[in-house]
């Protein structure tokens, strides 16, 4: 494979109000893509910051880097903007200081690569609006004015706000990125039940038993992919080195519906 010119530009401070008691700010959010998700319930407890970042098991899962290369080909022949995967003017900077200032990795701004290609104007098939692909009832409930007057999810840095406080309720919820970025896309609903038949599986083990959408079973790898794109130098170049990943030598049974 051809090495490909540099992927989506750098992804990624809006700052966290510090009192003189210090109080750690609760983080609530909102989300959508693709999939038709069911809404997001308003969470009941707060929610911590989140700190760590994309853990790199994820960044190198073969699936991850499977992804890497199908785009690395597209690379070669297109730009990052025609792939949607780097935006056509300077937002990525915005969006990134706006996540670190909300204790989220700053490469979680390549969650619109995917969601919309940037797009702040983008309409989804079911109800979705701009950059991060809100619904209106999940954006309304975590905070953003969605009337016929006025819809803040095509603005920039309000709905980059929600997104940030739902991309944190829901890590706090589960502990992962992976399987916290597949609640994003097909709602936690569906990802609580696909845990519930399989108790502490990560998101791959329920992806290998297609225990979730398939648009979600991509989705969490695409991302990871892009992140990778625009974090590791020389990211095409490696992922043609890596192993393509090997069927399994059972067969996938899907979980019952």
């Amino acid at each position: 494979m051809a090495s490909a010119p540099a992927a989506a530009g750098n992804l990624l401070h809006d700052g966290l109000t510090m009192r003189r008691w210090p109080s750690i700010a609760l983080l609530v959010a909102v989300a959508g893509c693709g999939l038709p998700r069911q809404e997001a319930p308003q969470p009941s407890v707060p929610t911590p910051v989140v700190e760590r970042g994309l853990p790199e098991s994820a960044l190198s899962h073969p699936k991850t880097l499977a992804w890497v290369q199908r785009y690395c080909a597209k690379l070669a022949h297109h730009r990052a903007t025609e792939l949607g995967l780097a935006p056509t003017r300077p937002l990525v900077p915005r969006v990134r200081a706006i996540l670190v200032a909300q204790g989220l990795p700053p490469e979680l701004s390549a969650v619109p690569a995917v969601e919309s290609h940037y797009r702040p104007t983008a309409r989804g098939h079911h109800g979705e609006l701009g950059l991060w692909q809100l619904r209106p009832g999940t954006a309304r409930r975590f905070g953003l004015q969605v009337s016929k007057a006025r819809d803040e999810r095509i603005q920039i840095d309000p709905s980059t706000r929600a997104a940030a406080r739902y991309l944190s309720f829901l890590h706090a919820r589960y502990d992962d990125w992976p399987l916290a970025l597949a609640a994003y896309n097909a709602g936690p609903t569906r990802v609580d039940r696909a845990l519930a038949r399989r108790p502490g599986a990560s998101f791959w083990d329920l992806a290998e038993r297609r225990a979730l959408p398939a648009i979600s079973r991509d989705y969490v790898p695409k991302v990871l992919a892009v992140v990778r794109l625009n974090s590791v130098p020389g990211a095409c170049d490696t992922a043609v080195t890596r192993a393509v990943p090997k069927k399994s030598d059972t067969p996938d049974v899907p979980d019952p519906t």
